[in-house]
């Protein structure tokens, strides 16, 4: 007669090393779904093209690491795949309908150039969503990619392209906002009453 094996024991360490299974943003972003406002989507693409544009670096921190990643560096390491999971957690927010930030400026010049995108996105976000996507997208790139040394020549590229995306963002929003403008100050006119300072002689009482 067979002996009968207690599978017990079996199932609970499965169950164990199952638990252990960490999925880093990255791996989430193969299955997310991408948010449906304009502004959101555009800007969720923006990031998992950049998340992906590693290759296969792995999850780094957040789990075992592929040293044979696709990435055309001399050596792919933690910093590079924390990168990558970087993006992708940036995307994943925009899925959760979290609002997702440029990153912090480094100094004095730089945060007078975030304040400029910041102002720009206010109109940009609902009347050129593409293009104030890409202008942050541009931006964090910069500013991540500079952190690991061997990408200092990608965000010299990000920052360049930078250069552009914001003035043409500008330039976008620049009448949309003079125009607003112009309207408010004319409901602000329509909805005042007369006083003492603003009627002529005739009519005054």
């Amino acid at each position: 007669m067979a002996k009968r094996i207690d599978a017990r024991p079996l199932l609970v360490l499965a169950a164990a090393l199952a638990g252990c299974v960490n999925f880093s943003p990255l791996d989430d972003l193969e299955s997310a779904t991408p948010p449906t406002d304009p502004y959101q989507n555009a800007l969720y693409k923006n990031y998992a093209f950049l998340a992906r544009s590693f290759g296969q670096v792995g999850q780094a921190q957040y789990g075992t690491f592929d040293q044979e990643a696709s990435l055309s560096l001399a050596k792919t390491d933690d910093s590079t795949a924390n990168l990558a999971n970087a993006y992708a957690d940036k995307a994943m927010k925009l899925t959760r309908d979290e609002v997702v930030d440029p990153e912090p400026s480094l100094d004095i010049k730089t945060h007078e150039m975030r304040d400029r995108l910041v102002r720009a996105m206010v109109v940009g976000r609902e009347v050129f969503p593409r293009d104030a996507a890409r202008a942050q997208a541009d931006w964090d790139c910069w500013h991540l990619n500079a952190t690991v040394a061997s990408l200092r020549g990608a965000a010299d590229a990000c920052r360049k392209s930078f250069e552009v995306t914001l003035p043409r963002l500008e330039a976008e929003v620049a009448p949309v906002v003079a125009q607003r403008a112009k309207e408010a100050e004319a409901r602000k006119k329509a909805g005042r009453r007369p006083t003492d300072e603003t009627m002529d002689d005739s009519e005054r009482p």
